[in-house]
C-alpha cells in the first residue's frame, strides 16, 4: 500500500483529505481515498452488503461525489478489482522478467504473487475472494480481471514451449493459478509460516509438473537444488 493510501484509508481529516482541505481536494486524491475505503469495505462486508451510502459515510463526504467519480457501485467495484489487478500484474512482469531460467522464473513469479497476499491481503481479498453479487457485463470484466494471473501464465509457458496445444497452456497455466489461490487462501489462516516458505513449497511442486508436461529441461541450478 503506498504512502498516500495508508494517510488516506480510512480517515476523515476535518480540514478534508490527506492535508488538502475541504472542497480543494484533488480529484486524483479523492479517488484514491474512496478506493481504499471500498476496497476495505467490500472485504469485510461483501459487495452485497456494502452501498455507495455506506462508503461515502466511510470517506465523510456525501453519495453524490462517490457518484460523480466512479458512476455506480458496479463501477467502483470494478475500479478497485482494476487498480489490484494493475499493482499485481506490474509485480508479476517486474519478477518474472528479472531471470531467464524458466526455473526461476516460476520462482520469482510466485514470490511475488504471495508478497502481493502478504503486503496487501485486503486488495488480494477483493481480487480473488469472490462472492460478489454481481451479474452481466459487470460480472463478465470481474472474472476476467480475475483471471489475470492465469492469463499471464499461459503467456509465459508459450514463449518456453511454443510447440504445445494453445488449450492444453491454458489448462496448466488455470492448474498453476488455482494452486496459487488455494495456497494463498491457507496461508491467510496460518500466517506464522514465512512467505520463503510457501514460495519454495509452491514452486518444488509446480515446477515438476510443468518441467514434465511442457517438455521444459531442467536447469543447471535447478538439477543441482
Amino acid at each position: 500500500m503506498s504512502v498516500i493510501n495508508a494517510r488516506l484509508i480510512g480517515q476523515v481529516e476535518e480540514n478534508g483529505v490527506g492535508g488538502f482541505p475541504h472542497g480543494r481536494v484533488p480529484a486524483a486524491v479523492r479517488s484514491e481515498q474512496l478506493l481504499d475505503v471500498a476496497e476495505r469495505l467490500f472485504a469485510e462486508r461483501g459487495y452485497g452488503s456494502t452501498s455507495i451510502e455506506s462508503i461515502a459515510r466511510e470517506a465523510g463526504i456525501t453519495r453524490p461525489i462517490v457518484y460523480e467519480h466512479f458512476g455506480s457501485k458496479d463501477g467502483i467495484y470494478l475500479a478497485c478489482l482494476r487498480r489490484a489487478r494493475g499493482q499485481l500484474e506490474a509485480m508479476l512482469a517486474e519478477a518474472v522478467a528479472s531471470v531467464t531460467d524458466p526455473r526461476e522464473q516460476l520462482e520469482h513469479g510466485a514470490d511475488a504473487y504471495f508478497r502481493f497476499v502478504e503486503t496487501d491481503p485486503t486488495r488480494w481479498h477483493v481480487l480473488f475472494g469472490g462472492g460478489a453479487a454481481v451479474s452481466g457485463d459487470v460480472a463478465e470484466e470481474a472474472i476476467q480481471l480475475h483471471l489475470g494471473t492465469e492469463r499471464g501464465f499461459a503467456e509465459l509457458f508459450a514463449r518456453l514451449a511454443p510447440q504445445q496445444d494453445p488449450q492444453a497452456l491454458l489448462a496448466f497455466a488455470h492448474s498453476i493459478g488455482g494452486a496459487a489461490h488455494q495456497l494463498a487462501q491457507w496461508w491467510l489462516r496460518t500466517p506464522q509460516i514465512p512467505r520463503e516458505q510457501i514460495v519454495r513449497w509452491y514452486s518444488a511442486v509446480c515446477w515438476e509438473g510443468l518441467r514434465s508436461s511442457l517438455g521444459v529441461a531442467e536447469s543447471a541450478r535447478g538439477a543441482r537444488s
